[in-house]
């Protein structure tokens, strides 16, 4: 599976009910949309994904400050919530 080099990493999901995440996040790469939240998120008790840890490939929230073109430019994001939400915990305002 290609993979693009230089995307930040999903280092951390705290989301159990999330179906890409079973021993950290499992996704080819998740976006972050509106109100932070990663839209990627899928509720199941089935477990799968890739092979590999989770990118950051898209991020729509243009007023958090590792937002650059559209891009997330942070090293790493963590990603928590509830059950049956799943936010970029990373998120920050623009100052």
């Amino acid at each position: 599976m290609p993979v693009s080099i230089g995307l930040p990493i999903v280092s951390s999901c705290s989301v159990a009910s999330c179906g890409y995440n079973h021993d950290g996040c499992h996704a080819g790469a998740i976006s972050v949309g509106a109100h932070a939240a990663c839209t990627t998120f899928v509720d199941t008790d089935h477990k799968g994904g890739a092979d590999a840890t989770a990118a950051v490939g898209a991020c729509s929230l243009e007023d958090c400050q590792h937002n650059e073109d559209l891009m997330c430019t942070a090293d790493s994001i963590a990603v928590g919530g509830s059950t049956d939400v799943a936010d970029c915990l990373t998120y920050a305002a623009r100052v």
